[in-house]
């Protein structure tokens, strides 16, 4: 009796002791388990704050980017402004006068061709002006001096020929009289000359001087003869 006591004592003893094993084993087992899991965690936690970090750069990349991009597109335009700018400080404000160069003093005033000195006058221009007025074939000639320059008209008798505006050569004449009295022109050194076309189809007024070894001269096709005086004054 007393042996099959102690034998299921130590087969009791025995199962208590492999259950203890057991439950140890299996404790441990889920510890590591458990921990691998939050080594796990750990590192997927990591990884997916290095992409965010990583995708953030790249973010603040493209911006950088773009304000770079921003940036020179600013300075282009500025360079396009500075180009405008530079242009526009190039461009003559006399672009309509055209100068020939000649070897002596005596060449350029004998470029200007057409000048006389008008001594028989027999019209009024006002402002102390006289002149001379004179016809042929269809055409109104008046001419008259101011200072070293001659001023030539050359009208039609005919005034449907003639541009709209002007009752004959001596109308036109007087009005240029009235423009060169408040405007004038610049003092050529030896000889200037103007030239008046007043009619219709084929309007022109040049305007020619010399000063020095250089000629200048002013050509429009304008109806008006102001446009090129005004070119005149300017210079």
């Amino acid at each position: 009796m007393t042996i099959k006591t102690n034998t299921a004592a130590l087969l009791l003893g025995s199962a208590l002791l492999l259950s203890a094993c057991s439950g140890d084993g299996t404790a441990s087992d889920q510890d590591e388990s458990n921990q691998s899991q939050d080594e796990n965690q750990t590192a997927t936690s990591t990884d997916m704050n290095e992409e965010n970090h990583s995708d953030n750069n790249a973010g603040e990349n493209v911006n950088s980017a773009d304000d770079m991009d921003s940036d020179d597109n600013g300075n282009n335009e500025d360079a396009g402004d500075s180009s405008g700018e530079a242009d526009s400080n190039t461009s003559s404000g006399n672009e309509d006068i055209q100068k020939q160069e000649y070897d002596s003093t005596e060449d350029a005033a004998a470029a200007v061709e057409g000048y006389e000195k008008v001594d028989q006058t027999n019209i009024d221009l006002g402002h102390g002006i006289k002149g001379l007025q004179e016809g042929a074939a269809g055409h109104e000639y008046l001419y008259w001096n101011e200072g070293r320059w001659l001023i030539k008209v050359n009208f039609p008798t005919d005034p449907q020929y003639s541009i709209d505006g002007y009752d004959g050569a001596e109308d036109m004449a007087k009005k240029v009289v009235d423009y060169l009295e408040k405007n004038y022109l610049p003092a050529p050194e030896d000889k200037g000359v103007i030239t008046i076309n007043g009619f219709k189809e084929h309007p022109e007024t040049v305007v020619k001087w010399q000063k020095g070894k250089t000629v200048y001269t002013i050509t429009s096709k304008e109806k008006e003869p102001f446009d090129a005086l005004e070119t005149a004054v300017e210079s």
